[in-house]
């Protein structure tokens, strides 16, 4: 492992995670390929045919997935990405819920041996996975050696996505849940004494804002999202919208009026779709390609291999009914009394003006970006991560 110069843990530890290698079985990657052979792309309509290259006004192209299905099936290479992920420090470790249910939890980390490194943890969103954050770790793991990496970096799988343990069969599972097993998590490396910060997009910006308006020990939260459904209670006639923010809420707006139907699907009837897709792996492709696809600034959108990747990985674990749960809440967001930083992209679903979103908490930090999108983490790696560290200069005391 090339990172593997980082994998002390901290002497405080609670208990010591175990090393981790993934490693798919060779009929699972067999399997994929017979149902990618025999599952057929659907007849041309006129919906289907509105295709400006990528992703249609309707939908994502019939084209898009015809010619990536055949990318995915004749040219990907699963073990290429299988050791690009095995080139960093893997983990897996017990956490024991409240109730005494047991989950076997995923994570990459960076761990620094400078004894003041600050803990971090790094939350993902839908349909990402820990995968979005492996280039930002890449750049540290070059930039820093141990003893100058002022970070601990922890980025999990959250229960219900790729490596980690699926939600219990015999209750509902909420936000609240998968952020105390988080922080469970975090506290099982040491940190409950020096206290860690949290930063996540999508559903990993909720994970944030609740771990944050929760626990002591979490000392504040940077986010690249910030969803506010409540826009009343957030919004007035004084607030002072930039130009460009202004076009970011054309963008909420247009999101809401017609990019939100997949939202609603997870979120009323999650049995349903999730039986859909995990019926198909072309149906997961189109599915979640057209969020790649429609979420990313133009300038920025993921490659197509890394696409292909996050696809696979969903689907060799069948992650995909189990990482939808998030949909059935209400997102209202719970003011944090703590430094809240915010990086604002462009072409983010949801970018709201700074002036909303530093009425949800303490802000300390914010920066507007003239390119990058929902997946800022993959498209910008190096612009997030200078936000991140200006973000602690000022939140971390």
């Amino acid at each position: 492992m090339t990172s593997s110069n980082f994998s002390t843990v901290p002497k405080g530890a609670q208990q010591q995670p175990t090393p981790f290698e993934l490693k798919i079985d060779e009929s699972k990657l067999q399997e994929l390929q017979t149902l990618l052979r025999l599952s057929p792309v659907a007849k041309e309509t006129y919906e289907n045919l509105q295709d400006d290259g990528s992703h249609g006004r309707l939908g994502v192209s019939r084209k898009w997935v015809a010619d990536t299905k055949k990318y995915w099936e004749q040219e990907y290479d699963w073990r290429k990405e299988e050791a690009h992920i095995n080139s960093f420090l893997n983990f897996k470790t017990k956490i024991t819920d409240d109730d005494g249910g047991v989950f076997d939890v995923h994570f990459v980390a960076l761990f620094s041996s400078n004894p003041s490194a600050i803990p971090v943890a790094f939350f993902h969103g839908w349909p990402g996975s820990f995968l979005e954050f492996l280039p930002l770790m890449g750049i540290l793991s070059k930039k820093y050696t141990p003893e100058t990496l002022p970070y601990h970096i922890i980025v999990p799988s959250l229960p219900g996505f790729t490596l980690s343990s699926d939600p219990p069969l015999n209750r509902d599972w909420k936000v609240a849940d998968t952020s105390r097993i988080m922080h469970k998590l975090l506290l099982s490396l040491g940190f409950g004494s020096t206290g860690y910060l949290v930063q996540g997009g999508d559903i990993g910006s909720l994970v944030s804002r609740v771990i944050a308006a929760t626990y002591a020990e979490c000392k504040g939260m940077h986010v690249n999202f910030m969803f506010i459904k409540d826009i009343a209670t957030k919004s007035s006639p004084d607030d002072e919208i930039s130009e460009a923010e202004k076009k970011g809420l054309d963008r909420l707006n247009q999101f809401m009026s017609v990019g939100h139907a997949y939202a609603q699907e997870h979120g009323t009837k999650p049995s349903t779709i999730g039986l859909v897709l995990a019926s198909s792996p072309v149906a997961q492709l189109a599915w979640i390609g057209e969020k790649f696809l429609a979420w990313a600034d133009p300038s920025t959108t993921p490659s197509l291999d890394t696409i292909l990747s996050d696809i696979t990985l969903y689907w060799l674990t069948g992650c995909y009914p189990t990482s939808i749960y998030t949909y059935r809440e209400a997102k209202e967001l719970l003011y944090v009394d703590k430094p809240i930083g915010y990086s604002y992209f462009p072409y983010e679903l949801a970018p709201v003006p700074k002036a909303w979103a530093e009425k949800t908490g303490k802000m300390v930090f914010f920066k507007s970006h003239d390119k990058g999108g929902h997946f800022a983490a993959l498209e910008r790696p190096e612009q997030l991560w200078a936000d991140f560290e200006e973000y602690v200069k000022a939140a971390w005391k």
